[in-house]
């Protein structure tokens, strides 16, 4: 799926309205950056504290929508840097992370579908590791069509964020599962013919 069809391309222009404030008062992209585990820890904490899956919701969209943030003011103001992509990468996976353990935590002991929480969540971390980690290994490897797969993040965790704000979370990380092993599984296909080719 190119980049233009993305979910992201919806919130593109209320990204760069915000952004540009921010640059403007010359707010580091790296704090920016920190801000959304900062987020990915309150809305697990929320809903392992209160069980609210509307108020989780909230905080993925938020994990997301300063995800685009920092890059935006990055740009913006000429701040881009490998240091900070660098940044930007890890902390985005180590938010996804603590989302998903907050699930974990928040239904210890539950079942889902015949299967416990833990397994899903599991799983769940597994594909979102593997569909990025197949996209910078193809990218180190010389492929140039990288940006395939229905699954990416921004359809991840916008996906949900709509199943918690219905309170039907457990479905949501049942599809975003599906979705993360799914686009990893594409990819390691796509990426796999693209290498042959060149070779």
């Amino acid at each position: 799926m190119p980049s233009k069809y993305r979910v992201r391309g919806i919130f593109k222009g209320l990204v760069y309205r915000v952004a540009k404030p921010m640059q403007e008062m010359s707010v580091p992209p790296n704090s920016v950056t920190f801000l959304t585990l900062f987020f990915a820890l309150l809305g697990s904490l929320f809903l392992l504290v209160i069980g609210s899956e509307p108020l989780f919701g909230v905080f993925v969209f938020l994990v997301g929508f300063f995800d685009g943030v920092d890059g935006a003011i990055a740009k913006g103001a000429g701040r881009s840097s490998a240091i900070g992509a660098l940044t930007d990468s890890v902390i985005d996976k180590i938010s996804e992370v603590v989302l998903i353990l907050g699930i974990a935590l928040a239904y210890e002991g539950q079942d889902f579908l015949s299967l416990p929480i833990p397994i899903w969540t599991f799983l769940c971390i597994s594909g979102w590791l593997l569909t990025s980690y197949t996209r910078s290994r193809a990218e180190s490897l010389g492929v140039t069509d990288l940006d395939v797969g229905l699954g990416a993040r921004s359809e991840r965790l916008l996906t949900l964020v709509m199943f918690s704000i219905f309170s039907i979370l457990l479905w949501g990380l049942v599809i975003v599962t599906l979705m993360g092993l799914l686009t990893a599984a594409y990819r390691f296909q796509h990426f796999t013919k693209e290498l042959s080719m060149q070779t």
